[in-house]
């Protein structure tokens, strides 16, 4: 009777199986269910200082270039010498220009003359993040020169995403103030199943001849019109990118930059006039291979870049009456990274890279400085649930030589270590704790130029302290809430400055300075999403740094500011969108600063407020989407100056029209 039971049971499952697989004319519909939460940006959790900027912050931005991005991180000094074309170089920290690096998505960008990149040539249009890291630490496969700097801004491009569609594009065109005309074009094709082409050019065009008010002292003000601010610009780049393998893959881009521009001079007592201008063309081609799997990742590249500039002075009171320098530079690497994971907790990661740099000017007695540097870096990261530790070394060998004999090696080593705690999960709560040492070479400039330059120069060395705690509160996607504060102290020897040798006008380059840094970073960010259609997004950050001359106790600049770094800085972004539209409202500040290192009234340039807004509206059809931008830069005219005897532009409007296809 069991046996009988236990068949029909085994022949009662069978037919309910074979049932179950005829076809049911009902089918059940279930609703899907939407999961909200959200992301973790990589600023909250990193060990080293990270400021970052997305693609939605970089379209509230009113402005051309990255510069006008890169200003409102906090610890950022911004250079700016006036108008759409003046020239625009960062300190970080008050570290100077030439110990910041610039790469654009993951390729470095460079100035062998200057040391100093121009960030006003690199336009915001086609960037999908823009980011600030201080002592820099990749977590992923990047060239040595990665670590050579004290402080890294990172460009990182839109992919194209060709999901719906194999080609598609946009076209934009700004117009505003000053003669503003500003037309961008961009087209994407998918080439095959696994490659893609990309073609982008945007030229821009100002008059830059905007008011401005100039006090003559006892004698009045006087409203004048600046000249001499013009600019005609042609940047253009082509992307190729293909699959090769699951895991591996090729990128080559290919990038132009054409201007010509005049330079506003320094406005001085009735004599604001100036005919300088500056010309530069620029070519840069940069290879990527790279490859990943479950433990191992590599980056290969390969590069080249020219760059040649002329500047023109007619009026120059010289024995020729005309200055015409003309400068060409070349720069040659390959670089070869490798990422490594150990189990879980530990990885590693080394890096090499080979560069050439030549240089040749009309200015240098055709001696044709070259330079030859092999870095080599190394770092491992052991990662478990609430500590993070890293450390790594970047040694450098380079050798400085030239035409008429001359000849000087250098190697150097400088470690990294830093540290991570995560002490609360909820709300999350870290502790951070960074060193870093770095140098900067001297710049051919330094070296090579007529009567100022010094060959016997040695290397700026930087160290670099860091300590923060981060805190992050969030209830699912609606709200969020992170702050960062970070102590810094950053010491410069053997600091490279002009001084004057046999009078005022005969200078030369010396390494006698010493710098120390004191300072603090504050930092908020805010995301609220009242309701479906609406949301609020609050950006603030806080900056209060003391930068002494402390390099010598017998003159009277000991412990006092360096010149041109404000005590103070403050910049906010608000940003509140309803359905298509968005209005965004960004807020700078910076402090009194000092022209010189003697830090007496005389000397001392007043503190500026600065307000940008911004309003626009997306429309989005099946394959076609339109944006209206309205903007409105120094909302409230404000006279003020960065560098002294050069006016900022006041108000000024703008609107943008775009199509995406």
């Amino acid at each position: 009777m069991k046996l009988l039971s236990l068949t029909g049971f085994l022949c009662g499952m069978i037919a309910l199986q074979l049932q179950a697989q005829e076809p049911v004319s009902d089918t059940l519909q279930l609703k899907g269910i939407e999961v909200k939460t959200r992301k973790i940006s990589r600023a909250e959790t990193s060990v080293n200082p990270l400021q970052i900027l997305n693609i939605a912050q970089i379209n509230t931005v009113a402005g051309n270039s990255v510069a006008e991005a890169v200003k409102t991180f906090s610890g950022v000094s911004l250079r700016d010498y006036g108008g759409i074309g003046g020239l625009k170089t960062v300190m970080i920290r008050s570290l100077g220009a030439n110990h910041t690096g610039v790469f654009v998505d993951g390729m470095p960008v460079s100035d062998i003359a200057s040391g100093q990149i121009d960030l006003g040539k690199l336009p915001l249009d086609g960037l999908e993040e823009i980011s600030l890291s201080i002592g820099t630490s990749a977590t992923q496969p990047f060239p040595a020169r990665a670590f050579a700097s004290a402080g890294m801004i990172n460009l990182r491009s839109i992919q194209p995403n060709f999901e719906h569609q194999k080609t598609h594009g946009n076209f934009r065109l700004k117009a505003g103030s000053f003669g503003l005309i500003n037309p961008t074009a961009n087209l994407s094709r998918k080439t095959g199943e696994k490659s893609w082409i990309e073609i982008t050019a945007s030229w821009l065009k100002s008059d830059g001849d905007y008011p401005y008010i100039v006090d003559n002292g006892s004698a009045g003000t006087q409203a004048l019109n600046r000249n001499n601010s013009d600019i005609t610009a042609l940047s253009a780049h082509a992307r190729y990118f293909i699959h090769l393998s699951d895991s591996a893959n090729f990128h080559a881009k290919i990038r132009l930059y054409n201007s010509d521009r005049g330079l506003p001079g320094a406005v001085v007592f009735y004599n604001p006039q100036s005919a300088q201008r500056l010309t530069n063309k620029d070519f840069v081609l940069n290879l990527q291979y790279q490859t990943k799997n479950h433990h191992v990742s590599t980056l290969g590249s390969a590069g080249w870049s020219r760059a040649w500039l002329r500047y023109v002075d007619p009026y120059y009171l010289g024995q020729e009456k005309l200055l015409d320098n003309r400068y060409l530079q070349n720069e040659f690497y390959v670089s070869q990274a490798v990422d490594i994971t150990f189990g879980k907790f530990l990885s590693a990661s080394t890096a090499a890279d080979g560069v050439v740099n030549t240089f040749s000017s009309n200015l240098y007695d055709n001696r044709n400085p070259l330079r030859l540097s092999l870095l080599a870096s190394g770092n491992l990261r052991y990662k478990r649930k609430i500590t993070e530790t890293s450390t790594g070394f970047l040694l450098c060998l380079i050798r400085d030589k030239n035409d008429s004999g001359y000849q000087k090696d250098l190697a150097k080593f400088t470690p990294f270590a830093s540290f991570s705690l995560r002490m609360l999960n909820e709300p999350s709560l870290r502790f951070r704790l960074m060193y870093k040492q770095s140098f900067r070479m001297p710049t051919f400039n330094d070296l090579y130029y007529n009567i100022v330059g010094n060959l016997n120069l040695k290397p700026e060395n930087v160290h670099q302290l860091n300590a923060g705690l981060l805190f992050s509160i969030a209830r699912n996607n609606q709200f969020a809430i992170s702050g960062r504060a970070d102590l810094f102290i950053n010491q410069v020897n053997n600091k490279i400055i002009a001084v004057p040798t046999q009078n005022l006008f005969v200078w030369s380059m010396r390494n006698i300075g010493q710098v120390q840094t004191k300072g603090i970073e504050l930092q908020l960010d805010q995301h609220s999403e009242i309701s479906k259609n609406l949301t609020l997004n609050l950006s603030v950050n806080f900056t209060y740094q003391q930068a002494l001359d402390v390099s010598n106790e017998s003159l009277s600049s000991y412990r006092q500011q360096i010149p041109y770094i404000p005590l103070e800085t403050f910049s906010g972004m608000a940003s509140i969108r309803y359905h298509a539209v968005s209005l965004n409202y960004s807020l700078l500040f910076n402090g009194f600063r000092y022209i010189s290192a003697a830090n007496t009234w005389e000397n001392m340039l007043p503190g500026w407020w600065v307000s940008d807004v911004s309003l626009s509206w997306e429309k989005k059809a099946t394959k076609l989407s339109y944006q209206v931008k309205a903007e409105a830069t120094n909302l409230f005219n404000e006279q003020y100056v960065v560098i002294k005897s050069f006016p900022m532009p006041g108000r000024s409007f703008a609107l943008a029209l775009g199509l995406n296809f």
